[in-house]
């Protein structure tokens, strides 16, 4: 990853308070730009430039435009402009014989980028488009060029709000052609998207306008052709530019691209989103080979992580009522490829779906999910396919199994309804505590004993202390209940000393001597006199987290 990274998206919150009447005071640039939204056009019916509706064949939507930008702008750019394009626009037979020349004159003075005549030229350049329709295929690249060019460099609100206006106006009329092949349109634009040095807004919304396009490709008719192709080609792009100072940047626009793609109008999800969702989740990268070095973000993980965003955006846009088909199709997505693997499995090849469950059971916590027994019960069959694997040793591997498989998992457990919880929580538990999982087993307990020492004590407590009067010696158990028994006494998950009977531990003498004999090789501990001193090798103390667990033993 790189050193430095660029800023992210961050879209503005709109606070509920009472509006101001106040419409001609000075704003700041940012308040400017939290009010615009880039995809209001796509949400007209119709344009504003023809006053009936007139589907006679010699309409034009270009000419009405001149007549309307005629009276409203005298600026030396576009009168320049109107006086050269006004003898060839006087019919739309007209219009569509000089077509070439039009384009031709509407390139050279929208690259002038003159504040003043770029409104009146953007909207004849979309008016033109609706005009030639399919004929306007040939200058399409070239009219995202221009604009591209505009939004690329420093411009005012109201600059950028024309710009993004046009692109979102080209969308829409041109979708049809557009749709079937979004690639050569996303190379163009993605330089906005935050491939190249550009403000987060500009990323937002040039990802807005695209989402569009995304929309249009997840319908019945490109959902099977057209999406996978396009999805596959934004994910290779994301790859090279993992190394760039703009990737942070660039992940977030693309996150933002398929997250509005989503969503629908107010709190609703669109209907395309399903199959959206699926090919984020079909596209997720083969899991590593068995001997492949992790130690740098992987492909997979980098893909993950823009799954894992767009479902947080979604969740945090959405109800329990709406999201609901989203879950469901992603619980039954990870299903289905749970199922297609052998009845033992490496860890790493299911951490994309343990991270895609963490965030649909934990973001919001949990309350956009309807059929929890559903998604719990899939947590548990991947947990007993990994159980039953053989434990390995890899570089980096404990920190990637605790973020990626442990959280999750404890998230999920903690906002769970209970009684969706008690159904499989021994089918959990007895996971967690056998096979290659066991090591990770007091750790799990630990947090999930910060996140509710109250529900810990009462589902998780009497196995702990079974698991740790059987499994107490093995492996680094007894260093981690040196570093972590002092934190879950603290969050009160045993009851005090002197009802130590109840907690229910039997005496074991083995454990006693052991705890006051053994040499301990562990991070500083805290002395009775508030200093710290880590013990030298060899030496033979007695740990003070131990000495607690002891006496809670006897």
């Amino acid at each position: 990853m790189p050193s430095k990274v660029t800023g992210r998206i961050v879209k503005a919150r709109k606070h509920a308070s009472t509006p101001h009447n106040k419409n001609h005071r000075w704003e700041t640039f940012t308040a400017k730009i939290a009010k615009f939204n880039s995809l209001q056009p796509l949400r007209k019916v119709r344009r504003h430039d023809l006053d009936t509706e007139d589907f006679a064949s010699a309409t034009s939507y270009f000419a009405n435009g001149m007549q309307r930008w005629n009276e409203l702008n005298v600026s030396k750019v576009f009168i320049d402009f109107k006086r050269q394009v006004l003898p060839l626009c006087e019919s739309l037979a007209q219009i569509l014989h000089f077509e070439d020349r039009i384009m031709e004159l509407l390139a050279e003075h929208i690259s002038v980028q003159d504040k003043e005549s770029l409104e009146p030229l953007l909207d004849l350049l979309t008016a033109f488009a609706h005009d030639l329709g399919a004929r306007f295929e040939k200058h399409y690249a070239q009219s995202l060029s221009l604009i591209v060019a505009v939004a690329g460099r420093p411009q005012d609100v109201e600059v950028i709000e024309w710009t993004f206006g046009a692109l979102a106006f080209l969308f829409k009329y041109l979708s049809k052609l557009i749709v079937p092949n979004i690639q050569p349109t996303f190379d163009i634009i993605v330089p906005l998207l935050g491939r190249s040095k550009h403000p987060p807004h500009i990323a937002r919304f040039a990802a807005e306008a695209l989402s569009f396009l995304v929309k249009k490709a997840g319908a019945p008719s490109h959902r099977e052709t057209a999406l996978p192709k396009f999805v596959d080609h934004v994910k290779l792009d994301l790859f090279k530019m993992v190394e760039d100072r703009q990737y942070t940047l660039y992940k977030d626009g693309i996150m933002t691209m398929f997250a509005e793609a989503i969503k629908g109008a107010e709190r609703s999800i669109h209907t395309a989103a399903p199959a959206i969702v699926t090919q984020l989740i079909d596209a997720i990268p083969e899991s590593l080979d068995d001997h492949e070095d992790r130690t740098s973000a992987s492909t997979q993980e980098i893909w993950t992580d823009v799954v894992c965003g767009v479902l947080t955006s979604a969740i945090h846009h959405s109800t329990p009522d709406t999201f609901g088909e989203v879950a469901d199709t992603t619980l039954d997505k990870i299903i289905s490829y749970s199922g297609a693997q052998n009845s033992t499995g490496k860890w790493w090849r299911f951490v994309p779906f343990f991270r895609v469950v963490g965030v649909l059971g934990g973001v919001r916590k949990g309350s956009r999910i309807t059929n929890w027994p559903k998604l719990i019960s899939i947590i548990t069959q991947m947990l007993d396919k990994i159980a039953k694997e053989r434990e390995e040793s890899y570089p980096n591997d404990q920190e990637d199994i605790w973020k990626h498989l442990m959280v999750p998992i404890a998230i999920v457990w903690h906002h769970i309804p209970i009684d969706a919880l008690l159904a499989h929580h021994g089918a959990l538990v007895q996971s967690l505590t056998k096979g290659s999982l066991m090591g990770w087993f007091i750790p799990f307990c630990s947090y999930a004993c910060e996140l509710d020492p109250s529900r810990f004590s009462n589902l998780l407590r009497s196995e702990f202390q079974k698991f740790i009067l059987t499994h107490w010696s093995q492996r680094e158990n007894e260093e981690m209940l040196c570093v972590l028994l002092p934190m879950m006494i603290q969050k009160q998950a045993f009851p005090p000393q002197e009802n130590v009977k109840a907690v229910g531990f039997p005496r074991h003498g083995k454990i006693k001597s052991s705890l006051n004999l053994r040499t301990w090789r562990f991070p500083p501990f805290r002395r009775e006199d508030h200093t710290t001193r880590t013990p030298r090798f060899g030496e033979t103390v007695a740990c003070p987290s131990i000495l607690l667990f002891y006496n809670c033993l006897t």
